[in-house]
Protein backbone atom coordinates (compact mmCIF):
# COMPACT_ATOMS: atom_id res chain seq x y z
CA UNK A 1 0.00 0.00 0.00
CA UNK A 2 1.18 3.74 -0.49
CA UNK A 3 2.46 5.86 2.12
CA UNK A 4 -0.13 8.44 0.62
CA UNK A 5 -2.94 8.24 2.41
CA UNK A 6 -6.37 10.03 2.60
CA UNK A 7 -8.51 9.74 5.77
CA UNK A 8 -12.27 10.69 4.72
CA UNK A 9 -14.10 11.39 7.86
CA UNK A 10 -11.33 12.44 9.84
CA UNK A 11 -12.84 14.32 12.61
CA UNK A 12 -15.21 11.21 13.89
CA UNK A 13 -14.52 8.81 16.68
CA UNK A 14 -13.25 6.30 14.46
CA UNK A 15 -11.09 9.12 11.73
CA UNK A 16 -9.08 10.31 14.91
CA UNK A 17 -8.00 6.87 15.95
CA UNK A 18 -7.03 6.35 12.24
CA UNK A 19 -4.70 9.17 12.34
CA UNK A 20 -3.12 8.02 15.68
CA UNK A 21 -3.27 4.20 13.39
CA UNK A 22 -1.05 5.20 10.59
CA UNK A 23 1.16 7.81 12.71
CA UNK A 24 1.90 4.00 14.41
CA UNK A 25 3.08 3.10 11.50
CA UNK A 26 5.11 6.49 10.32
CA UNK A 27 2.73 7.77 7.87
CA UNK A 28 1.22 11.25 8.25
CA UNK A 29 -2.11 10.96 6.05
CA UNK A 30 -4.16 13.68 4.85
CA UNK A 31 -7.39 14.21 6.44
CA UNK A 32 -10.89 15.72 4.83
CA UNK A 33 -13.04 16.81 6.95
CA UNK A 34 -16.31 18.60 7.07
CA UNK A 35 -14.79 21.79 8.40
CA UNK A 36 -11.63 23.31 10.37
CA UNK A 37 -12.25 22.28 14.10
CA UNK A 38 -13.10 18.84 13.06
CA UNK A 39 -9.19 18.88 12.71
CA UNK A 40 -8.67 20.02 16.56
CA UNK A 41 -6.30 18.16 18.19
CA UNK A 42 -4.65 16.72 15.39
CA UNK A 43 -2.01 19.29 14.82
CA UNK A 44 1.54 17.33 13.43
CA UNK A 45 -0.40 14.25 12.94
CA UNK A 46 -1.78 14.90 9.13
CA UNK A 47 0.34 16.09 6.11
CA UNK A 48 -2.72 18.17 4.77
CA UNK A 49 -5.96 19.28 5.86
CA UNK A 50 -8.80 19.82 3.56
CA UNK A 51 -12.46 20.96 3.92
CA UNK A 52 -14.81 19.50 1.79
CA UNK A 53 -19.14 18.49 2.13
CA UNK A 54 -18.96 15.22 0.67
CA UNK A 55 -22.26 15.73 -0.62
CA UNK A 56 -21.64 18.22 -2.67
CA UNK A 57 -19.46 17.43 -5.14
CA UNK A 58 -17.60 20.33 -6.54
CA UNK A 59 -16.07 20.82 -3.11
CA UNK A 60 -14.02 17.65 -3.57
CA UNK A 61 -12.41 19.21 -6.82
CA UNK A 62 -8.36 18.13 -5.92
CA UNK A 63 -8.71 16.47 -2.97
CA UNK A 64 -7.80 13.06 -3.91
CA UNK A 65 -4.44 14.42 -5.81
CA UNK A 66 -1.30 12.63 -5.23
CA UNK A 67 -3.33 10.03 -2.69
CA UNK A 68 -3.03 6.14 -3.59
CA UNK A 69 -5.17 4.97 -0.90
CA UNK A 70 -8.64 6.44 0.55
CA UNK A 71 -9.83 5.26 3.69
CA UNK A 72 -13.35 6.19 4.29
CA UNK A 73 -15.38 6.51 7.79
CA UNK A 74 -17.80 8.98 6.27
CA UNK A 75 -21.41 8.42 7.21
CA UNK A 76 -24.37 10.15 9.47
CA UNK A 77 -23.01 10.70 13.20
CA UNK A 78 -25.35 13.33 14.06
CA UNK A 79 -28.93 14.74 13.22
CA UNK A 80 -28.14 17.38 11.46
CA UNK A 81 -29.38 19.47 8.34
CA UNK A 82 -32.11 16.72 7.30
CA UNK A 83 -29.45 14.90 5.84
CA UNK A 84 -30.58 10.93 4.98
CA UNK A 85 -28.08 7.97 5.29
CA UNK A 86 -28.42 7.51 1.46
CA UNK A 87 -27.52 11.17 1.02
CA UNK A 88 -24.36 10.47 3.44
CA UNK A 89 -23.33 6.97 3.55
CA UNK A 90 -24.51 6.31 0.16
CA UNK A 91 -23.88 9.33 -2.40
CA UNK A 92 -21.25 11.10 0.11
CA UNK A 93 -19.36 7.97 -0.18
CA UNK A 94 -20.20 7.71 -4.05
CA UNK A 95 -19.21 11.52 -4.97
CA UNK A 96 -16.17 10.81 -2.88
CA UNK A 97 -15.33 7.49 -5.21
CA UNK A 98 -15.53 9.41 -8.27
CA UNK A 99 -13.35 11.71 -7.45
CA UNK A 100 -10.53 8.70 -6.08
CA UNK A 101 -11.02 7.29 -9.85
CA UNK A 102 -10.23 10.76 -11.31
CA UNK A 103 -7.48 11.02 -9.49
CA UNK A 104 -5.84 7.24 -10.39
CA UNK A 105 -6.32 6.17 -6.38
CA UNK A 106 -5.52 2.85 -6.09
CA UNK A 107 -7.84 1.36 -3.32
CA UNK A 108 -10.16 2.93 -1.56
CA UNK A 109 -10.78 0.86 2.45
CA UNK A 110 -14.42 1.55 3.23
CA UNK A 111 -16.21 0.66 7.23
CA UNK A 112 -20.08 -0.93 7.39
CA UNK A 113 -21.56 -2.06 10.36
CA UNK A 114 -21.88 -5.73 10.63
CA UNK A 115 -24.58 -7.64 8.98
CA UNK A 116 -24.86 -4.73 6.42
CA UNK A 117 -26.27 -7.41 3.86
CA UNK A 118 -28.77 -8.92 6.41
CA UNK A 119 -30.23 -5.55 7.02
CA UNK A 120 -30.14 -3.77 3.72
CA UNK A 121 -32.68 -6.98 2.88
CA UNK A 122 -34.84 -5.56 6.03
CA UNK A 123 -35.04 -1.99 4.99
CA UNK A 124 -32.56 -0.88 7.43
CA UNK A 125 -31.96 2.84 6.27
CA UNK A 126 -28.06 2.78 7.18
CA UNK A 127 -27.22 -0.46 6.07
CA UNK A 128 -29.27 0.10 2.47
CA UNK A 129 -26.98 3.34 1.96
CA UNK A 130 -23.80 1.18 2.91
CA UNK A 131 -24.61 -1.80 0.92
CA UNK A 132 -25.33 -0.27 -2.30
CA UNK A 133 -22.10 1.80 -1.66
CA UNK A 134 -20.56 -1.43 -1.09
CA UNK A 135 -21.47 -2.96 -4.36
CA UNK A 136 -20.61 -0.38 -6.43
CA UNK A 137 -17.63 -0.11 -4.83
CA UNK A 138 -16.60 -3.47 -5.92
CA UNK A 139 -17.94 -2.64 -9.20
CA UNK A 140 -15.81 0.47 -9.72
CA UNK A 141 -12.24 -0.96 -11.12
CA UNK A 142 -9.91 0.38 -7.70
CA UNK A 143 -8.97 -2.56 -5.11
CA UNK A 144 -11.19 -2.33 -2.36
CA UNK A 145 -10.94 -3.27 1.40
CA UNK A 146 -14.85 -3.26 3.27
CA UNK A 147 -14.25 -3.24 6.99
CA UNK A 148 -17.70 -4.74 8.99
CA UNK A 149 -17.29 -4.09 12.20
CA UNK A 150 -19.24 -4.75 15.39
CA UNK A 151 -20.94 -2.25 18.04
CA UNK A 152 -17.92 0.51 19.25
CA UNK A 153 -17.62 0.01 22.76
CA UNK A 154 -17.46 3.72 22.81
CA UNK A 155 -21.29 4.11 22.49
CA UNK A 156 -22.03 1.67 25.11
CA UNK A 157 -19.91 3.80 27.27
CA UNK A 158 -22.30 6.70 26.19
CA UNK A 159 -25.25 3.85 27.36
CA UNK A 160 -23.73 3.20 30.43
CA UNK A 161 -24.83 7.09 31.85
CA UNK A 162 -28.41 6.09 31.61
CA UNK A 163 -27.43 3.27 34.04
CA UNK A 164 -25.95 5.44 36.37
CA UNK A 165 -29.67 7.17 36.42
CA UNK A 166 -30.93 3.91 37.47
CA UNK A 167 -32.63 1.99 34.57
CA UNK A 168 -31.70 0.95 31.50
CA UNK A 169 -34.26 -0.72 28.35
CA UNK A 170 -33.71 -3.52 26.14
CA UNK A 171 -35.55 -4.67 22.83
CA UNK A 172 -37.06 -7.92 22.90
CA UNK A 173 -35.57 -10.42 25.22
CA UNK A 174 -32.28 -9.36 25.55
CA UNK A 175 -30.43 -12.35 24.40
CA UNK A 176 -29.43 -11.36 20.66
CA UNK A 177 -25.35 -11.09 21.04
CA UNK A 178 -22.88 -8.91 19.75
CA UNK A 179 -18.94 -8.64 20.32
CA UNK A 180 -18.24 -4.63 21.48
CA UNK A 181 -14.82 -3.27 19.88
CA UNK A 182 -13.17 -0.84 21.49
CA UNK A 183 -12.38 2.06 18.51
CA UNK A 184 -8.67 2.41 18.79
CA UNK A 185 -7.88 -1.29 18.38
CA UNK A 186 -10.83 -1.25 15.22
CA UNK A 187 -8.42 1.20 13.94
CA UNK A 188 -5.44 -0.53 14.12
CA UNK A 189 -7.34 -3.79 12.40
CA UNK A 190 -8.14 -1.33 9.60
CA UNK A 191 -4.71 -0.06 8.91
CA UNK A 192 -3.10 -3.37 8.69
CA UNK A 193 -5.90 -4.58 6.51
CA UNK A 194 -5.30 -1.42 4.26
CA UNK A 195 -1.50 -2.22 4.48
CA UNK A 196 -2.04 -6.34 3.44
CA UNK A 197 -5.43 -7.09 1.82
CA UNK A 198 -6.76 -6.30 -1.59
CA UNK A 199 -10.30 -7.21 -3.03
CA UNK A 200 -11.30 -8.60 0.87
CA UNK A 201 -13.92 -8.03 3.62
CA UNK A 202 -12.20 -7.92 6.83
CA UNK A 203 -14.91 -8.60 10.07
CA UNK A 204 -13.94 -6.90 13.50
CA UNK A 205 -15.28 -7.79 16.78
CA UNK A 206 -14.14 -7.43 20.39
CA UNK A 207 -12.97 -10.61 22.32
CA UNK A 208 -16.30 -11.33 23.54
CA UNK A 209 -19.40 -12.25 22.67
CA UNK A 210 -22.77 -10.58 24.87
CA UNK A 211 -25.97 -10.55 24.67
CA UNK A 212 -27.89 -6.71 25.29
CA UNK A 213 -28.65 -8.47 29.09
CA UNK A 214 -24.52 -8.64 29.71
CA UNK A 215 -23.66 -5.50 28.40
CA UNK A 216 -26.60 -4.14 30.78
CA UNK A 217 -24.82 -5.57 33.29
CA UNK A 218 -21.28 -4.01 32.17
CA UNK A 219 -22.77 -0.69 32.41
CA UNK A 220 -24.29 -1.26 35.74
CA UNK A 221 -21.23 -3.24 37.18
CA UNK A 222 -19.52 0.78 36.63
CA UNK A 223 -21.53 2.48 39.40
CA UNK A 224 -21.78 -0.74 41.06
CA UNK A 225 -24.92 -0.92 41.02
CA UNK A 226 -27.50 -3.72 41.03
CA UNK A 227 -29.34 -4.17 37.28
CA UNK A 228 -32.73 -2.53 36.56
CA UNK A 229 -33.63 -3.64 33.01
CA UNK A 230 -36.57 -3.01 31.71
CA UNK A 231 -38.08 -5.05 28.57
CA UNK A 232 -39.94 -3.07 26.07
CA UNK A 233 -41.35 -5.93 23.17
CA UNK A 234 -40.79 -5.53 19.64
CA UNK A 235 -43.97 -4.95 18.34
CA UNK A 236 -44.17 -1.83 20.80
CA UNK A 237 -41.54 -0.48 18.28
CA UNK A 238 -42.02 -1.91 15.10
CA UNK A 239 -45.57 0.38 16.18
CA UNK A 240 -43.53 3.28 16.94
CA UNK A 241 -41.70 3.27 13.83
CA UNK A 242 -44.72 3.13 11.60
CA UNK A 243 -46.13 6.26 13.66
CA UNK A 244 -42.87 7.91 13.07
CA UNK A 245 -41.83 7.40 9.80
CA UNK A 246 -44.15 9.94 8.22
CA UNK A 247 -42.76 12.84 10.37
CA UNK A 248 -38.87 12.10 10.63
CA UNK A 249 -36.90 9.85 8.43
CA UNK A 250 -33.97 10.10 10.64
CA UNK A 251 -35.32 9.51 13.92
CA UNK A 252 -37.11 5.87 11.96
CA UNK A 253 -33.49 5.03 10.20
CA UNK A 254 -32.24 4.82 13.84
CA UNK A 255 -35.02 3.02 15.61
CA UNK A 256 -34.63 0.60 12.83
CA UNK A 257 -31.17 0.12 13.41
CA UNK A 258 -31.62 -0.38 17.17
CA UNK A 259 -34.48 -2.58 16.36
CA UNK A 260 -32.41 -4.25 13.75
CA UNK A 261 -29.20 -5.26 16.01
CA UNK A 262 -32.08 -6.32 19.41
CA UNK A 263 -33.47 -8.80 17.53
CA UNK A 264 -30.64 -10.12 14.67
CA UNK A 265 -27.28 -12.52 15.52
CA UNK A 266 -25.20 -11.24 13.00
CA UNK A 267 -21.69 -13.06 13.64
CA UNK A 268 -18.40 -11.22 13.58
CA UNK A 269 -14.38 -12.43 13.92
CA UNK A 270 -13.45 -11.86 17.58
CA UNK A 271 -10.20 -9.76 16.89
CA UNK A 272 -10.27 -7.82 20.01
CA UNK A 273 -8.27 -7.96 23.13
CA UNK A 274 -9.99 -5.29 25.25
CA UNK A 275 -13.06 -6.08 27.27
CA UNK A 276 -16.31 -3.83 27.92
CA UNK A 277 -15.80 -3.98 31.54
CA UNK A 278 -12.17 -3.15 31.34
CA UNK A 279 -12.96 -0.53 28.84
CA UNK A 280 -16.13 0.96 30.93
CA UNK A 281 -13.57 1.43 34.02
CA UNK A 282 -10.97 2.82 32.20
CA UNK A 283 -12.97 5.37 30.28
CA UNK A 284 -15.02 6.65 33.68
CA UNK A 285 -11.74 6.32 35.74
CA UNK A 286 -10.27 8.96 33.34
CA UNK A 287 -13.74 10.95 33.80
CA UNK A 288 -13.96 10.54 30.08
CA UNK A 289 -16.71 13.06 28.11
CA UNK A 290 -14.88 13.27 24.73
Amino acid sequence: MSKKVLIAGVGGVLGRELVGAFVKKGIYPSGLGLSDREFSGLDGKVSSRIVADVTKPSTLAGACSGIETVVSVIGITRMRGGLTHMDVDYQGNMNLLAEARRAGVRKFVFISPVGTDIGARQGVPLMEAKFRFEEALKKSGIEWVIVRASGFMRDFAEMARTAQKGRMYIIGGGNVSCAPVEVGELALFMVDGAFDLSNAYISVGGPREMTWRDICDSCFRVWNRAPAVSVIPVWICELALWLIRPFSSQYYALGKLLVFFSVVDVSVERRGKIDLDTYLQQYYARGSLC
